[in-house]
């Protein structure tokens, strides 16, 4: 059973392929709570007619608990988590899927295809299973210096319980809109289990006191002195490069990163990528970054 509906107008053209990002237009209409709600309008035309004058597309997007057949489907959307590193990213999907208490799976009302996942993760509970080990090793590998790789450690094993990985993947097209209800929705299952879980033990996976996102971010990064020639900047002397501001992917990530609660940046992986809409001595770094989050502070929309 769905445990929500939210009815929103998107452009004609339909998700497509997994992504970080997530952006389309307001104006969506969501409740909250775990029983399934239906929108206010509920004919036919509202839901999934197209609009000829403005060209939109009523969608229903429905919030569910996590089963065995959304596997191939949240797969799909981890592709990328680890960038191309190759790891036990079937045993990570297998952890997601049985984790049934906390954890969500957006559809679109006439599709049965994952387009988005959100969950919560304890780091301790898990510590054990081979993608848990890789995803650290990972980010221990690519962390950036010393201090970072303390914070790494710290974060990871020695308050392991305490922490939990969220792991958040979705479409490109996802309206953003989604957002706040999908955070809320897992912050009050969190909640819930601790209260509803059937042993003391479990109860206490989930009383996180602080979180930990692995996300992806662009750093702008433009040359500093030396030739106009940005192709050939690198080959001369006395030519560097200067970071810019985070260009963030997913527009929540800026509010967890900004925000005052938010702890540490861990990790940095470049790959850089040239963006056409960017002038010839510019360019954007692929980075992939992580910081720790109070769990207090969440659910700040």
């Amino acid at each position: 059973m769905a445990k929500r509906k939210a009815r929103q107008a998107s452009p004609e053209a339909a998700p497509s392929s997994p992504s970080e990002s997530s952006e389309g237009p307001t104006g969506s209409e969501s409740s909250s709570g775990s029983d399934e709600t239906e929108s206010e309008d509920d004919s036919p035309s509202s839901s999934s007619g197209v609009s000829d004058e403005e060209g939109i597309v009523n969608v229903d997007f429905e919030f569910f608990d996590p089963k065995p057949t959304d596997f191939h489907g949240v797969k799909a959307l981890l592709k990328s988590y680890l960038e191309d590193t190759l790891w036990d990213i079937s045993g990570f999907v297998d952890i997601f899927l049985a984790q049934t208490t906390v954890g969500t799976v957006v559809k679109t009302s006439n599709d049965d295809n994952p387009i988005g996942i959100l969950t919560a993760l304890n780091l301790a509970r898990y510590k054990d299973r081979a993608c848990m080990k890789e995803i650290y090793q990972y980010l221990w590998k690519n962390s950036n210096g010393k201090a970072e790789r303390q914070k790494l450690e710290t974060m990871w094993n020695k308050q392991a319980k305490d922490v939990g990985l969220i792991v958040s993947e979705r479409l490109v097209n996802i309206p953003i809109d989604l957002v706040p209800p999908l955070y809320n929705s897992l912050l009050d299952e969190v909640m819930w289990a601790t209260e509803d879980e059937p042993t003391r033990e479990l109860q206490n996976f989930f009383k996180f006191k602080d979180y930990v996102i692995v996300t992806r971010v662009f750093v702008e990064l433009s040359k500093k002195k030396g030739s106009d020639d940005g192709k050939h900047a690198k080959k001369q002397k006395g030519v560097s490069e200067e970071k810019g501001e985070f260009i963030y992917i997913k527009p929540e990530d800026e509010i967890f990163h900004q925000a005052d609660c938010a702890m540490y940046m861990v990790f940095h992986f470049p790959g850089e990528c040239r963006v056409t809409s960017c002038p010839r001595d510019e360019k954007r770094q692929a980075t992939t970054s992580g910081y720790g989050v109070p769990s207090k502070t969440h659910g700040c929309f």
